[in-house]
């Protein structure tokens, strides 16, 4: 895998690659250190002459440790592309410009994945729910699925038991492709016989901003739920807990920031945190023969958003 000095920089600076230990840089910390560099006329591949810019004594030594494990650091990158692997820095142009432009500072400095990254440019639909979905939920996330897939969409979800499988299956048999955001391991997910055909066919994406080997965390979650709506060009909200859950985390999260369009289901099924999220500028969707209209509405400008009753 080549990389550029400003990929091996990024690399280096944000990952833990080769060792989970490494005290590696935040997403935030890393967009207000690269902030640092431009303002002083820097590139992150100036680093490796020794040009950094005015840091704390503090946060000098860390960024120093740092690029000094940078070739152990890219080894072990080297070993994730040899089991099928990739990685994208923010630094590079095969970066997603969906997650560059909508997230901004937010942005995960370095993505990994495996499959067809280009679906990473190709807003799809985003389907999103409980794990604890009922019957009418899991019709429902089937339904908006399959007509995601007949509109020429790809589906995008995060890859949970309930809603997002369910979803993610249903576009796979509507012969369609999948994007999958992660919040577990990639490297156990890709070890599995039917995430396997899916690549094999190029049908499939999966991401994940952390390391391929970490399991699930809540944090992991919460940022994973960012990639989704990012990477989608509306993303519907078929059942959320009222105030509660990273479902309902996600979707407000996502309304208050502008990350992408959401959408919410309004039927049997619905959870109860849905008509919450329709009052907070969800879009309501009532039947997925809708899902269309959805798709071609023009985004509403900016609103400021009140998570408090």
């Amino acid at each position: 895998m080549k990389f550029t000095d400003n990929d091996k920089a990024v690399i280096a600076l944000t990952t833990r690659l080769g060792n989970k230990a490494r005290p590696s840089l935040s997403t935030g910390h890393w967009h207000s250190f690269v902030q640092g560099l431009h303002d002083e006329g820097l590139a992150p591949s100036d680093l490796f002459s020794g040009r950094l810019p005015r840091l704390s004594d503090e946060n000098r030594d860390r960024v120093v440790a740092l690029l000094a494990d940078a070739a152990s650091v890219l080894v072990a990158a080297d070993e994730l592309a040899n089991r099928g692997i990739w990685l994208r820095t923010i630094a590079s142009d095969q970066y997603s410009s969906l997650l560059r432009e909508r997230l901004g500072s937010q942005a995960p400095p370095v993505i990994f994945g495996v499959g067809n990254a280009a679906l990473l440019d190709s807003a799809g639909v985003g389907i999103v729910g409980s794990r604890e979905v009922g019957i009418d939920g899991a019709r429902v996330a089937e339904q908006i699925a399959e007509e995601a897939v007949r509109l020429g969409f790809h589906v995008v979800s995060g890859a949970a038991r309930g809603v997002d499988q369910v979803a993610m299956n249903a576009g796979y048999r509507a012969a369609g492709s999948v994007v999958g955001v992660l919040a577990d391991s990639l490297q156990e997910r890709i070890r599995t016989t039917d995430v396997i055909t899916a690549l094999d066919v190029g049908t499939t994406c999966m991401v994940s901003q952390q390391h391929p080997a970490a399991g699930f965390s809540a944090g992991a979650a919460m940022a994973r739920n960012k990639l989704i709506y990012a990477l989608s060009q509306v993303t519907v909200v078929v059942a959320s807990d009222l105030e509660a859950g990273g479902t309902w985390g996600g979707a407000t999260e996502a309304l208050r920031n502008r990350y992408g369009r959401v959408a919410v289901w309004r039927g049997p099924g619905e959870g109860a945190g849905n008509v919450r999220l329709e009052n907070l500028g969800a879009k309501a969707l009532r039947k997925a023969a809708d899902l269309e209209s959805v798709l071609v509405a023009e985004t509403p400008n900016p609103v400021q958003i009140s998570l408090i009753p």
